[in-house]
Protein backbone atom coordinates (compact mmCIF):
# COMPACT_ATOMS: atom_id res chain seq x y z
CA UNK A 1 0.00 0.00 0.00
CA UNK A 2 3.00 2.73 0.85
CA UNK A 3 4.35 1.71 -2.61
CA UNK A 4 1.08 2.45 -4.39
CA UNK A 5 0.67 5.53 -2.03
CA UNK A 6 4.00 6.46 -3.24
CA UNK A 7 3.76 6.13 -6.71
CA UNK A 8 0.66 7.99 -7.07
CA UNK A 9 2.57 11.12 -4.98
CA UNK A 10 4.94 10.85 -7.29
CA UNK A 11 3.07 10.77 -10.46
CA UNK A 12 0.81 13.74 -8.86
CA UNK A 13 3.90 16.16 -8.28
CA UNK A 14 5.67 15.79 -11.45
CA UNK A 15 2.24 16.63 -13.26
CA UNK A 16 2.22 19.75 -11.18
CA UNK A 17 5.32 20.65 -11.72
CA UNK A 18 5.91 23.53 -14.47
CA UNK A 19 7.02 22.88 -17.57
CA UNK A 20 9.35 25.09 -18.86
CA UNK A 21 9.08 26.93 -22.19
CA UNK A 22 11.00 26.51 -24.69
CA UNK A 23 13.97 29.54 -24.79
CA UNK A 24 15.84 30.83 -27.48
CA UNK A 25 18.90 32.81 -28.10
CA UNK A 26 18.01 35.92 -30.93
CA UNK A 27 20.96 38.75 -31.90
CA UNK A 28 20.15 41.59 -33.62
CA UNK A 29 21.22 45.41 -34.33
CA UNK A 30 18.54 48.29 -33.29
CA UNK A 31 18.20 51.58 -35.42
CA UNK A 32 16.51 55.02 -34.52
CA UNK A 33 16.20 56.76 -37.46
CA UNK A 34 18.78 54.95 -39.55
CA UNK A 35 21.72 54.91 -36.35
CA UNK A 36 22.40 52.61 -34.00
CA UNK A 37 20.87 52.85 -30.65
CA UNK A 38 23.95 53.81 -28.15
CA UNK A 39 22.18 52.15 -25.12
CA UNK A 40 18.93 50.52 -23.49
CA UNK A 41 16.81 47.49 -23.40
CA UNK A 42 14.88 45.31 -25.67
CA UNK A 43 11.55 43.77 -24.44
CA UNK A 44 9.67 40.63 -25.80
CA UNK A 45 6.48 39.49 -24.88
CA UNK A 46 4.70 37.13 -26.34
CA UNK A 47 1.45 38.57 -27.76
CA UNK A 48 -1.45 36.57 -26.73
CA UNK A 49 -3.95 38.25 -28.82
CA UNK A 50 -2.46 36.06 -31.14
CA UNK A 51 -2.10 32.93 -29.26
CA UNK A 52 1.70 33.24 -27.81
CA UNK A 53 2.05 32.98 -24.45
CA UNK A 54 4.95 32.06 -22.05
CA UNK A 55 8.06 34.18 -20.73
CA UNK A 56 8.69 37.40 -21.60
CA UNK A 57 12.33 38.26 -22.53
CA UNK A 58 14.87 41.12 -22.18
CA UNK A 59 18.10 42.38 -23.55
CA UNK A 60 20.11 44.71 -23.04
CA UNK A 61 21.20 47.35 -25.93
CA UNK A 62 24.78 48.15 -26.05
CA UNK A 63 26.09 50.08 -29.25
CA UNK A 64 23.13 49.19 -31.59
CA UNK A 65 23.17 45.41 -30.41
CA UNK A 66 21.34 42.97 -28.38
CA UNK A 67 21.66 39.52 -27.27
CA UNK A 68 19.27 37.85 -25.45
CA UNK A 69 21.58 35.38 -24.11
CA UNK A 70 23.90 37.67 -22.67
CA UNK A 71 21.67 39.09 -20.04
CA UNK A 72 20.27 35.95 -18.24
CA UNK A 73 20.95 33.18 -20.70
CA UNK A 74 17.16 32.44 -21.19
CA UNK A 75 16.42 33.69 -24.65
CA UNK A 76 12.76 33.90 -26.06
CA UNK A 77 9.71 31.56 -26.89
CA UNK A 78 9.39 32.72 -30.19
CA UNK A 79 6.38 33.07 -32.53
CA UNK A 80 4.31 35.91 -32.36
CA UNK A 81 5.97 38.59 -29.67
CA UNK A 82 5.17 42.34 -29.22
CA UNK A 83 8.72 44.38 -29.05
CA UNK A 84 9.26 47.08 -27.10
CA UNK A 85 12.31 49.14 -27.34
CA UNK A 86 13.81 52.03 -25.39
CA UNK A 87 16.71 53.74 -26.36
CA UNK A 88 18.76 56.13 -24.35
CA UNK A 89 21.73 58.26 -25.36
CA UNK A 90 24.01 55.80 -22.77
CA UNK A 91 24.06 55.07 -19.24
CA UNK A 92 21.74 57.42 -17.51
CA UNK A 93 21.00 58.93 -20.67
CA UNK A 94 18.22 61.03 -22.44
CA UNK A 95 15.22 58.88 -23.81
CA UNK A 96 16.05 58.77 -27.44
CA UNK A 97 12.96 56.80 -28.39
CA UNK A 98 10.12 54.47 -27.10
CA UNK A 99 8.16 52.39 -29.68
CA UNK A 100 6.42 48.79 -29.60
CA UNK A 101 5.92 46.78 -32.73
CA UNK A 102 4.51 42.90 -33.57
CA UNK A 103 7.40 40.77 -34.83
CA UNK A 104 7.20 37.02 -35.45
CA UNK A 105 10.22 35.83 -34.18
CA UNK A 106 12.05 32.35 -35.06
CA UNK A 107 11.26 29.40 -32.92
CA UNK A 108 14.88 28.27 -32.48
CA UNK A 109 18.33 30.00 -32.08
CA UNK A 110 18.16 33.32 -34.82
CA UNK A 111 18.84 36.68 -36.08
CA UNK A 112 16.38 39.61 -35.99
CA UNK A 113 16.96 43.39 -36.46
CA UNK A 114 14.67 46.22 -35.46
CA UNK A 115 14.16 48.99 -37.18
CA UNK A 116 12.65 52.03 -34.97
CA UNK A 117 11.40 54.77 -37.19
CA UNK A 118 12.17 58.36 -36.87
CA UNK A 119 7.99 58.72 -35.83
CA UNK A 120 8.68 56.35 -32.63
CA UNK A 121 10.96 59.10 -30.71
CA UNK A 122 8.15 58.93 -28.08
CA UNK A 123 6.04 56.51 -27.29
CA UNK A 124 4.61 55.64 -30.42
CA UNK A 125 3.44 52.42 -31.32
CA UNK A 126 3.85 50.14 -34.79
CA UNK A 127 1.69 48.85 -36.88
CA UNK A 128 -0.90 46.12 -35.21
CA UNK A 129 -0.39 47.29 -31.68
Amino acid sequence: MRASFLFFALGFLAGCAEKESARFRLTGTVTFDGKPVPFGDVLFTPDGSKGNSGPQGIAHIRDGKYDTGALDGKGVGGGPTVVRVTGLTGPNGKLICEFEMPADLPKGEGKHDIVVPKGGAKGQKGPDI
